[in-house]
């Protein structure tokens, strides 16, 4: 029997908007070829071929502009995976497999490992202290996932805000610390650290 974790498509739908879509391909390429401190709104606006007044109506300051980013590549990869749980037997295993996805997605993610190698000090914010909205977005995504999987009696009992955030905690620490007994970097430890330890906290 397949699992049905359907995802509003609020979540999952990327703004239409060809001019926004140029712009965010734009700062995204240049994040990855000259870094973000390195990267100006006019570097964007020249690469995109716009105005920068065509640039700054749609994303009124840098730090606007990254977060958008950021926020695309999160749904790129719910959409991913979304797919790739779509069939799978329980709600459980859609849930363990997702996290299994979601850390090798980040830790291969091009721009976010760029960033993190070469200027840790100006990133680190926006995934820590200014970290709020991803983490809200995928929080929302993930406790209607697992309150579902409560109700068909595939995961324990317990706040389902609370559980998800333990698990993107987890990814999060994950990301900015890839090196440990846990590495994302290998599928084989993730999955097993998956089974032997995660498994057991959210089975019912």
């Amino acid at each position: 029997m397949s699992v049905n974790l359907e995802i509003p498509a609020a979540l999952l739908k990327e703004d239409e908007d060809s001019t926004n879509q140029r712009i965010l391909d734009s700062a995204r390429s240049l994040y990855i070829e000259y870094g973000l401190r390195r990267t100006t709104m006019e570097d964007v606006s020249k690469r995109a071929g716009m105005g920068r007044a065509t640039l700054y109506r749609r994303f009124s300051e840098k730090d606007q502009l990254f977060k958008a980013v950021i926020f695309r590549d999160l749904q790129r990869s719910l959409v991913h995976i979304e797919e790739a749980i779509n069939d799978l037997g329980s709600a459980l295993d859609a849930l363990l497999e997702s996290f299994v996805l979601f850390s090798r997605m980040t830790h291969g993610n091009e721009l976010l490992q760029r960033l993190l190698k070469s200027e840790p000090d100006h990133v680190l914010p926006y995934l820590t202290t200014d970290f709020e909205l991803i983490m809200s977005f995928s929080r929302q995504y993930l406790a209607m996932q697992l309150e579902r999987a409560q109700k068909a009696g595939h995961i324990r009992a317990g706040d389902p805000q609370v559980m998800a955030e333990m698990v993107l905690r987890l990814t999060q620490s994950l990301m900015l610390s890839p090196s440990g007994v846990i590495n994302p970097a290998d599928e084989d430890s993730l999955r097993a650290f998956t089974e032997h330890y995660l498994r057991p906290l959210l089975a019912p």
